[in-house]
């Protein structure tokens, strides 16, 4: 086996190649010239599909937590209309009711997040050979995915504190 480095399309400079190398090579009945690509693309594809599968699986469960977050806030808004129908009576401005129904999604999250945190560190041992060139460990990794999760969780407990501070205190009051 011989490998060259090429500047350009090695698809293109094969034959030239093939022709170059056959002349040279004496005892060769006939040079055969292909791109590296496709002699790594089967030991790659196994690797790609993997990779291709946890993003979606991680994808999938962004939204299942989000929207798993938007339910339980929401949920616990309606169970609370009373609660906050009486605070908007009595004076609360609806940034306050939106600061405490985010304020609750917001530690749902961190929780969230951390226990996430430290299952993934504990289950990083086994993670690390699926792994290439990358720590199971990395801290910028593990910013990242947090700082994702935070920023879904804050969209997610949005909508819910929204819906919160635009009810009618009066019919939020007469609810019971």
């Amino acid at each position: 086996r011989l490998l060259l480095r090429m500047r350009g399309d090695p698809v293109v400079a094969a034959e030239g190649v093939r022709k170059t190398l056959q002349r040279e090579i004496p005892g060769e009945q006939y040079v055969t010239v292909r791109p590296l690509r496709e002699l790594v693309d089967d030991q790659r594809r196994s690797w790609q599909i993997g990779a291709t599968m946890f993003v979606g699986f991680g994808l999938l469960a962004l939204v299942v937590a989000s929207v798993g977050l938007y339910g339980v806030i929401s949920y616990n808004v309606a169970q609370r209309m009373h609660e906050l129908g009486v605070r908007v009576a009595l004076g609360a401005q609806p940034a306050n009711i939106h600061g405490i129904v985010v304020g609750q999604g917001m530690r749902f999250a961190l929780a969230g997040i951390a226990l996430g945190a430290l299952i993934a560190l504990g289950a990083s041992r086994w993670l690390q050979p699926l792994l290439f060139h990358q720590s199971a460990q990395d801290p910028w990794v593990y910013a990242a995915v947090g700082g994702a999760m935070f920023i879904v969780a804050m969209a997610a407990s949005a909508v819910p504190a929204l819906r919160a501070a635009k009810a009618d205190p009066n019919i939020a009051l007469r609810s019971d």
